[in-house]
């Protein structure tokens, strides 16, 4: 597996992302849920050294605020045991359930 590949899976992994398979001869991985396994999205793997851990932090309030990720609620509750404090400005932010 390659470097990037690597720093992908964990960056997705902080948020209760985990990769499947590559989809398309090792391009683009599925994201699944690790809570349920449903897929949440697709991600290349051409992104430069640091991206993902960066898109990841980037999209923190939306998974905390379960406008991004599943229904089931794994990856809000991974944002929330990630950093209890920007998950609840997060919810005050953008609301939630």
């Amino acid at each position: 597996m390659s470097d990037i590949v690597e720093e992908i899976r964990t960056a997705y992994g902080r948020v209760g992302i985990t990769l499947d398979q590559p989809a398309t001869y090792g391009t683009y991985y599925r994201l699944l849920c690790a809570g349920c396994g449903a897929m949440v999205g697709n991600v290349g793997d051409k992104l430069l050294p640091g991206m993902a851990a960066e898109l990841v932090d980037r999209q923190f309030d939306l998974y905390a605020a379960r406008l991004m990720g599943c229904a089931c609620g794994h990856q809000d509750e991974r944002a929330r045991a990630l950093d209890p404090a920007r998950w609840e400005a997060a919810r005050r932010r953008h609301g939630g359930p």
